[in-house]
């Protein structure tokens, strides 16, 4: 978050509230190399968790981190159509790659540069929200 102008970890951590999709882990994948992607059902049956905490904290924006974040909160679609662009005003919705290190999407070039103009965008909002 340094490249979004936050000063450090804990200056990231003192202006954000961190959740998660769901509360539950849903395991390993079989062949152990990274968790499994959590079923449709258990999104749906923890859907109210996720949707109690954002009620309370009222989030100016919220940062889609990863395809399960944007396909939950915008719907399907490629991530190379999200990452790059903000949807919404309140709070403002801004997709980001999850950062997973088998996770081969950035890659590509192209996607380098769409997670530089997510982080512009990042760094703008914070500006105006919270300042220099």
């Amino acid at each position: 978050m340094l490249r979004a102008g936050f000063r450090s970890g804990d200056d990231f951590r003192r202006h954000t509230y961190i959740a998660a999709m769901m509360r539950c882990f849903p395991g390993r994948n079989a062949s152990g190399s990274g968790d499994r992607p959590p079923t449709a059902a258990a999104m749906r049956n923890c859907s109210h968790w996720l949707e109690g905490e954002l009620r309370l904290v009222q989030p100016k924006a919220v940062l889609l981190v990863g395809q399960l974040a944007a396909a939950r909160f915008l719907g399907p679609a490629p991530l190379e159509e999200r990452v790059g662009q903000a949807f919404g005003s309140n709070p403002v919705l801004l997709p980001l790659p999850h950062p997973s290190g088998t996770s081969r999407w950035l890659n590509d070039p192209a996607n380098r540069e769409r997670l530089t103009r997510a982080l512009d965008t990042l760094s703008g909002l914070r500006e105006r929200w919270i300042g220099g």
